[in-house]
């Protein structure tokens, strides 16, 4: 176990940071200042839930403010030691949690579940709910699980692989089956696309992991096979050539497959005679699934808070739990049981990964907590090692000791 250092400006090692840093948005006695990091259209789903709550009329609302580079936002203003700069309630990724915590920049839920009982572990995806606690500690409460997982064009795969996906999943040998054939008709089988994050699936689903007692692992026997696959691809035509746009490949009917995250179904469902499903990611072996999947939760930075406002934002919280099903619409899965458990959730196209407990398992989640800083140093690489313009032992180890030298940096 390593230790950090005390400076919170330099303890935000691994978080992904870029761009500008907004003003201070401070909340006044009668409002909850929530900051939230959905810059896309998934921002205007999240506002129909803010706005959906203040029209019930609270004594205390909710003011709801999109944040871009938001954990630039974050590291700047609780170094500030100015609580008016500090948001009362944030949405951050389950990623974040542990190191956030380690980092002494959250509070605990203590207060909020003690006033909202149904904020509890039975109402919420077991995956999501466990990423929340630290240490015996509850920091953050669930919003959704939102994974990657494989899209495919109907048309295309009746043509040329009808009964590939009978079972709902698709094998890496079945797509160098489907390769030859539809690349003799200038069709991409497999385009590479979020290739740090599926080579994170692949690993898992051999058994691999990506970290070692919250270090990480990225120079393994798994990631290089992981890795190699994807290279395969490159090389057998199932992919795409570097600089064509995976997504622009899949909704033109260019390619039969695309690996892609749930929330870009808002822009797959408005192309005009693309008819589309969604399944698993591919498999080694069929018997063994991983879709990676993270999950955004409700999360306090440190800061003091009115009794008043505590309350406010349980009940916030708990009216998110029940009526968050407009958030589905973005994509997301939400991941309170009291709206994917109902009936009509299941006309959702992502509600296939939480319809039994085979694809509840399948959700694998990275929420240890150097993450960020696992995928910061492995993700510059990948693209590289697939395409073919680097070695991929090299690009292996070269990612692994700079995750190593961030590591040490940090101590």
């Amino acid at each position: 176990m390593f230790k950090m250092k005390k400076s919170k400006a330099s303890l935000l090692l691994g978080l992904a940071v870029s761009g500008v840093v907004l003003g201070a948005c401070g909340a006044g006695k009668n409002e909850v200042t929530l900051w939230n990091p959905f810059t896309g259209a998934d921002g205007e789903y999240f506002q129909k839930i803010v706005d959906s709550y203040n029209e019930t009329d609270p004594e205390v609302k909710i003011k709801n403010v999109t944040v871009p580079d938001m954990y630039t936002k974050i590291n700047t203003v609780m170094n500030s030691n100015k609580d008016k700069d500090v948001p009362d309630l944030s949405v951050i990724h389950v990623e974040r949690v542990e190191l956030f915590q380690s980092q002494d920049l959250l509070s605990p839920m203590t207060q909020i579940i003690e006033e909202q009982p149904n904020l509890n572990e039975n109402n919420y995806i077991e995956v999501a709910w466990q990423g929340g606690e630290v240490n015996g500690e509850r920091y953050s409460i669930p919003l959704d699980v939102h994974s990657s997982p494989l899209f495919y064009n109907k048309d295309l795969v009746d043509k040329y692989a009808p009964t590939v996906l009978d079972d709902g999943i698709l094998t890496i040998d079945e797509i160098r089956e489907i390769t030859p054939k539809a690349k003799a008709d200038g069709i991409i089988t497999y385009p590479i696309n979020l290739e740090t994050w599926t080579s994170m699936s692949f690993t898992t689903a051999q058994g691999g992991s990506i970290e070692v007692d919250g270090n990480p692992s990225i120079d393994t026997p798994e990631m290089k096979k992981s890795i190699e696959t994807l290279k395969s691809f490159v090389d057998d035509g199932a992919a795409q050539e570097d600089g064509d746009d995976a997504v622009q490949l899949f909704q033109s009917g260019k390619s039969i497959f695309i690996q892609d995250g749930t929330w870009g179904i808002a822009g797959h469902k408005e192309i005009e005679d693309l008819n589309w499903g969604i399944t698993n990611t591919p498999a080694f072996d069929p018997n063994v699934i991983s879709n990676w999947t993270s999950s955004h939760q409700f999360g306090l930075l440190k800061k003091e808070r009115t009794e008043e406002k505590q309350t406010a934002i349980g009940e916030f919280l708990e009216y998110v739990r029940k009526n968050s099903d407009v958030w589905a619409e973005s994509g997301q899965n939400v991941a309170s049981r009291e709206i994917f458990e109902s009936e009509n959730y299941k006309n959702y196209p992502q509600s296939f990964l939480l319809n039994d407990q085979r694809e509840m398992d399948s959700l694998t989640i990275y929420d240890f907590k150097n993450n960020g800083l696992t995928q910061d140093s492995l993700g510059p690489y990948v693209r590289d090692m697939v395409y073919g313009r680097l070695d991929i032992t090299e690009g292996l180890q070269k990612a692994q000791k700079e995750a190593d030298d961030k590591i040490k940096e940090g101590q």
